[in-house]
């Protein structure tokens, strides 16, 4: 028997858990963003299921997946990767290739194609690496190229999805290749509305604004709108004109500013929450244990997506110099997975592409890796303790 809630009490419910869920992430230590899915996976088809999908609804978390590409793309600060340019490319390619390789290899078990799970294993967080960044002590050096290498890491996991998506979908044609190079186009300019020196302008253009009408939130609103619609006339996912919207607006704009403060505001305290909650709650737990071979099939995927990401980060680290310790956390950070994945995986589902039981696998994949790779990277950059010296008696 159906025990779903009406449309307005499945609103209310998720209001409660936006208000709730952070206190409670606070007391457990856990990303607000993994309590969210957990809540969703509680209130959803694995438990009470109690959220009931309908247009409204489907609305609230299609938008919400769109804002969360764009404050991915807003936390993307390309001065970084240019800093040291040759290492933090190293790091992508050995980030994004043996984890897409281990991808292809497990891909045939699951149902799902090679190319798309290659994406999925292939992808990390700059959510997830960011406030890390800022919290480690460790040598700048690594800060700067854990940093630089999550962000290309996320770009270049972006134009996959983009070409697996249209791959899949049949659209690999000549007209394919005009789209792509459209939205290649799109990628770059950020960087040469950088090097014009847009954000001066667009500064001189908000302190000219005295009519507190937030003229440059409704502009950013209006080019996520218009990017999001152009990349959908070109044939890729609307997620990936929003990330292009976030990129422009984080290159026109001074890190810190009260923009995308107020952007942030916006996403993380309303839009972005209601899609991860509402993904959670299209996690069907009873699919994946109701056979061994299901769980077998997960620990396969949590083990090749997570260990695939370690080992090839942590090779090319220690060629590069860097010691044991620092070699094996940069390659945990890197294993943390978080929104991309949920992004792809909601994407693949509800395309047809990624079987429900699936689904569920790479949402707990989401979340086993977003709690052991930061955990296990801290860990290793924590010098040893001391043992206390005992006290000799004279």
């Amino acid at each position: 028997m159906e025990s779903h809630l009406a449309a307005p009490y499945s609103f209310i419910l998720v209001f409660i858990a936006i208000t709730m869920v952070p206190v409670i992430a606070g007391w457990v230590r856990l990303p607000v963003i993994v309590c969210e899915l957990i809540f969703g996976i509680v209130v959803g088809k694995s438990f009470f299921d109690w959220i009931e999908t309908g247009p409204v609804i489907n609305f609230f978390s299609n938008f919400g997946l769109e804002f969360l590409m764009f404050l991915a793309g807003l936390e993307v600060d390309t001065a970084i990767v240019r800093k040291h340019f040759r290492k933090t490319t190293a790091i992508t390619f050995f980030s994004i290739s043996i984890p897409f390789l281990a991808g292809v290899f497990v891909a045939p078990l699951t149902g799902v194609h090679p190319m798309l799970l290659g994406t999925v294993f292939s992808t990390t967080s700059l959510g997830i690496v960011l406030p890390i960044c800022r919290e480690l002590k460790g040598p700048k050096l690594f800060r700067d190229l854990l940093l630089g290498s999550t962000i290309l890491v996320d770009i270049i996991s972006m134009l996959l999805l983009a070409f697996s998506l249209a791959y899949l979908q049949g659209a690999i044609e000549i007209t394919f290749i005009y789209s792509f190079v459209a939205i290649l186009f799109l990628f770059i300019l950020p960087v040469i509305l950088k090097r014009l020196n847009a954000e001066r302008g667009v500064q001189a253009w908000v302190l000219l604004d005295r009519s507190h009408f937030e003229v440059e939130v409704r502009f950013s609103f209006a080019l996520l709108l218009l990017l999001t619609a152009i990349s959908g006339t070109l044939g890729f996912h609307s997620i990936i004109g929003a990330f292009i919207a976030g990129l422009i607006i984080a290159e026109v704009t001074h890190t810190g500013s009260i923009l995308v403060k107020k952007m942030e505001s916006f996403g993380y305290g309303f839009f972005v929450p209601m899609f991860f909650v509402f993904t959670g709650a299209k996690v069907d737990l009873s699919l994946v244990f109701r056979s061994l071979d299901n769980i077998s099939l997960l620990l396969l995927i949590l083990a090749a997506a997570i260990l695939s990401t370690v080992i090839g980060v942590y090779a090319v680290c220690r060629y590069m110099g860097m010691s044991n310790r620092e070699g094996a956390a940069m390659g945990f950070f890197h294993a943390s997975r978080l929104s991309l994945v949920i992004a792809v995986a909601e994407i693949g589902r509800s395309a047809g592409f990624i079987p429900l039981e699936v689904f569920s696998m790479l949402v707990l994949l989401s979340i086993v890796s977003a709690v052991v790779g930061p955990s296990c990277g801290r860990m290793l950059l924590e010098p040893p303790r001391e043992k206390p010296k005992p006290v000799q008696s004279e």
